[in-house]
């Protein structure tokens, strides 16, 4: 059968009750009431058109955007963020280091906020660490360890057995 208007509206208005909630179930008697039909002629049209296959994707899409958007606010409000400081820097700068930051812990920590709104580095910490690679996996022989496994357990049962009596 091919797909016709009347079948994508059912699948939104039933898409529509399952994100509201409603049951597979539910959602179907509910879509067929709205369309006219009976539940079985929902069903029919939910099996052949792939519904909860489309109904996935279409939730995968809606999450897709949603993230967008997020990240959109985030980078808008980020941003904000960022003018609001450099104001309070150009300020600080035009009159002449002003009352408004009263020390220089208040400098520096409008300084690395700027820094981390724009994703630099806001400290600097010197680490004297070496990393060594080594392909551990070429140390160990799998039928040694299989080995000194059984061992370790045989031992376990003798000492279980002595403990025993």
């Amino acid at each position: 059968m091919k797909e016709k208007p009347k079948h994508i509206d059912a699948f939104q208005f039933w898409f529509g009750l399952t994100e509201k909630g409603y049951s597979t179930t539910d959602s179907v008697k509910t879509t067929a009431t709205h369309c006219g039909v009976i539940p079985r002629t929902i069903w029919k049209w939910y099996k052949e058109f792939g519904w909860e296959e489309r109904a996935d994707k279409k939730r995968l899409q809606i999450l897709a955007e949603v993230e967008k958007q997020e990240n959109r606010t985030l980078v808008e409000n980020r941003l904000n963020y960022l003018k609001i400081l450099h104001k309070i820097l150009d300020q600080f700068i035009k009159d002449g280091f002003p009352v408004k930051i009263e020390s220089m812990k208040d400098l520096d920590i409008i300084i690395k906020n700027c820094l981390v709104l724009q994703d630099a580095p806001s400290e600097v910490i010197k680490q004297d660490t070496v990393n060594v690679n080594i392909g551990a996996e070429s140390l160990f022989d799998d039928e040694l360890m299989k080995k000194i496994i059984k061992e370790e357990e045989e031992a376990r049962k003798l000492r279980a057995k002595k403990n025993e009596s």
